[in-house]
C-alpha cells in the first residue's frame, strides 16, 4: 500500500515532467527561438519550484499524519498512546483529529481499566463460590452416610423391630429423598472438580460397540417397565482411547434426561456409534419434546432448566448435561446437540480412536516370529 508521501512525489513529480516536456516541446517546436527559450526556463523553474513544494508539504503535511498513524498503530496493539505534542503544522483539521484521538484513548482506557477490575471481581467470587460449593458439598456429605445407614437398619426387623405399613411408607419416602440429595451433592462435587481440572478419567483401550451395549443392557429393563421402546444403532465399531465408568456416566445422564422428555405412549430412544475419521461419534436420541434453538444455546451451562417455571413438571439441578460436556471434554472430545420442537432431540458426543503404540506393533512382530 501507498504512502501519502510517496503518493505526493508521484503527483507533483509526473506534474513537474509535464511542464518541463510541454516547455521542452514549445522549444525545439516553436519559430521564434527566444520565446522558446523563455518558455523552456518557465518550464524549468515551474517544474523545480513543484519539486521544492512537493519536498515543503510532505514534511509538513505528511510528518504529523505519520506520528498521528503511528500512534493510532500503538494504541490498537497496547491500548496505551505515549503522551506527547504533535506538531500539528497549524492545520486546524491535524489538530482536530489529534484531539479527538486522545479523547478516544482516554475513554477506552478507562472502560477497559473497569473491565479489568470487574474480570478481576468477577474471578475472586467465582472462586468464593467454588470454594463454598466445595464447603457446603462435603458438610452434606458426611451426615448422609449415617442417616443412610440408620434407614438400612430401620428396616431390618430383627434389629430394629417390626414397622407397619405406614411406618414402611415414610421410611421408603425418606430414604427415596436422602438418595435425590446424595446424587445432587454428588453432581455438585463432580461440576467442581470439573471446573477445577481435577476430574479423574483413566485412558483405557475399549471397543466403541462395548460402551454402546453396556448402557443398552442397564437401560433396557428400565425401558421396558415404562414401555419405552430402547434401540440399539452401531454402524461401526473402532477401539477408543477412553473410561468406561466415564462414558458410561455420560450414557446414563443423557438416557434418563430422554426418558423424563420423551412422549407417555410410543416413546422411543436410540443410543448408538458411528465412525468419524479419527473419532467416534456416539448419540442419544429421542422423540420427545424437542428443545429450541435459544434454548441449546445454554443447554451445558450448569444449573440450567430449560423449563424455569414454578410449575414445571421435570426435576433436577440443571447439572447433568454440564457434568456430560465436562466429562466429554476432559476425555478429550466434543458434544453438541441437535433438537427440533415437537420432533425429539439427539444429543452427541466423539471420542478420540485409539492409537496403538510402536511397541505393540513391535511384541506382536516378535510374538509370530517365535511361533514360525
Amino acid at each position: 500500500m501507498i504512502k501519502i508521501k510517496q503518493a505526493l512525489f508521484l503527483i507533483f513529480g509526473i506534474t513537474s515532467f509535464i511542464i518541463f516536456y510541454i516547455g521542452f516541446l514549445n522549444y525545439i517546436t516553436t519559430e521564434d527561438e527566444s520565446v522558446g527559450l523563455v518558455i523552456l526556463i518557465s518550464s524549468i523553474i515551474v517544474s523545480v519550484g513543484t519539486l521544492f513544494a512537493t519536498f515543503y508539504i510532505s514534511n509538513n503535511l505528511t510528518k504529523p499524519i505519520e506520528l498521528l498513524a503511528k500512534r493510532m498503530n500503538e494504541f490498537s496493539k497496547n491500548n496505551t498512546i505515549t503522551k506527547s505534542s504533535l506538531d500539528d503544522k497549524g492545520i486546524q483539521e491535524l489538530q482536530t483529529l489529534q484531539s479527538n484521538f486522545e479523547d478516544m484513548a482516554d475513554k477506552v482506557g478507562g472502560a477497559l481499566e473497569k473491565e479489568k477490575q470487574l474480570n478481576l471481581k468477577l474471578q475472586e467470587m467465582d472462586k468464593r463460590k467454588t470454594e463454598f460449593m466445595s464447603m457446603i458439598s462435603h458438610e452434606l456429605k458426611t451426615p448422609i452416610m449415617p442417616i443412610m445407614g440408620y434407614l438400612q437398619l430401620l428396616k431390618k426387623e430383627e434389629l430394629m423391630g417390626k414397622l407397619n405399613e405406614k411406618q414402611l411408607d415414610a421410611l421408603n419416602e425418606i430414604s427415596i429423598s436422602t438418595e435425590k440429595l446424595q446424587k445432587l451433592i454428588q453432581d455438585v462435587l463432580t461440576a467442581q472438580k470439573i471446573d477445577l481440572g481435577k476430574l479423574s478419567a483413566k485412558r483405557d483401550i475399549v471397543e466403541s460397540s462395548t460402551l454402546v451395549k453396556n448402557s443398552y443392557r442397564s437401560f433396557y429393563p428400565i425401558c421396558q417397565s415404562r414401555g419405552v421402546k430402547l434401540n440399539m444403532s452401531v454402524k461401526a465399531s473402532e477401539m477408543v482411547y477412553s473410561d468406561i465408568d466415564r462414558v458410561s456416566q455420560v450414557f446414563s445422564n443423557l438416557i434418563s434426561n430422554a426418558l423424563a422428555f420423551i412422549p407417555g405412549k410410543n416413546g422411543t430412544i436410540e443410543i448408538g456409534a458411528q465412525d468419524n475419521s479419527d473419532k467416534m461419534t456416539f448419540f442419544v436420541r429421542d422423540n420427545g419434546v424437542g428443545i429450541s434453538a435459544e434454548q441449546q444455546k445454554h443447554i451445558f451451562k450448569k444449573f440450567y432448566q430449560v423449563d424455569t417455571s414454578s410449575k414445571r413438571k421435570k426435576e433436577g439441578s440443571g447439572l447433568g448435561l454440564s457434568i456430560c460436556e465436562g466429562i466429554v471434554r476432559t476425555l478429550g472430545g466434543t458434544m453438541w446437540v441437535k433438537s427440533t420442537i415437537n420432533h425429539g432431540t439427539t444429543f452427541y458426543f466423539d471420542l478420540p480412536k485409539a492409537k496403538i503404540p510402536m511397541e505393540n506393533f513391535k511384541s506382536l512382530r516378535n510374538s509370530h516370529a517365535g511361533k514360525n
